[in-house]
């Protein structure tokens, strides 16, 4: 016959992930949870890395890992952000996740994948990991409240990949970005990306320094169009 331990304690299965923002202070209607200025790392980082192409890094701890990447490759991330935390941190910096909250999208779906950014970008810092937030809104009476869940006059960081392409979409995303840039009065805008000067009109006008970094799709084009040009084989 064998012995079996039963525990008083009920198991509670934290479904919701509600730990991410355990001790966080909330806006007041929507309950984002804000980022403390002091989570937030006030250096540009030697380069920017993308999740899924995480291998290729060869000096992490000059790299700030962003999420600018389509929503499935960081899934594992948001399903089990405990399990990832140590491997988060030897980069310089974490660039806040990008769940997606296209235009297209229901409202309350939108607002909770900003709500979901938030969360995880709360509880990285509050791991002790270097954060830069990433300022994603949408045209939902919820974002409007998520940028007070910023702080003001840090460093951020805005992903422009897939959102500059067709003139509407580049007039939305204008617009977002200057409501960002004129809320927030960040000391300087981190862009993964296409760092046109239409878009980010407002922001340079106000004299918030712009820092473009490449995205791993721009770098392979630019490869693929030098290795054409030389006559050297192109990449599968």
């Amino acid at each position: 016959m064998t012995n079996s331990f039963k525990s008083k304690v009920p198991y509670l299965r934290d479904v919701y992930l509600a730990y991410l923002i355990d001790g966080a202070e909330r806006t007041e209607r929507y309950g984002y949870s804000i980022i403390p200025p002091e989570f937030c790392y006030g250096k540009v980082p030697g380069d920017v890395a993308q999740w899924n192409q995480r291998t290729q890094v060869e000096d992490p701890e000059h790299t700030g890992m962003s999420f600018y990447c389509k929503d499935e490759w960081f899934q594992p991330v948001l399903n089990d952000p405990k399990a990832y935390v140590d491997k988060l941190r030897p980069y310089e910096c974490v660039i806040g996740m990008d769940c997606s909250p296209f235009d297209n999208m229901p409202a309350w779906i939108a607002d909770h994948q900003i709500g979901l950014n938030l969360a995880m970008t709360y509880y990285f810092g509050k791991c002790g990991l270097k954060v830069i937030p990433n300022v994603r809104i949408a045209n939902t009476p919820g974002s409007e409240e998520s940028l007070l869940a910023y702080p003001k006059h840090v460093l951020i960081a805005i992903g422009t990949n897939g959102f500059t392409r067709e003139l509407a979409n580049r007039d939305i995303f204008m617009n977002q970005v200057s409501k960002v840039a004129e809320t927030l009065e960040p000391i300087g805008i981190i862009v993964y990306g296409p760092a046109a000067d239409d878009i980010f009109v407002t922001p340079r006008f106000m004299g918030i320094p712009i820092y473009p970094f490449k995205s791993f799709m721009q770098k392979r084009n630019s490869s693929r169009k030098k290795k054409k040009e030389g006559g050297g084989p192109d990449e599968e």
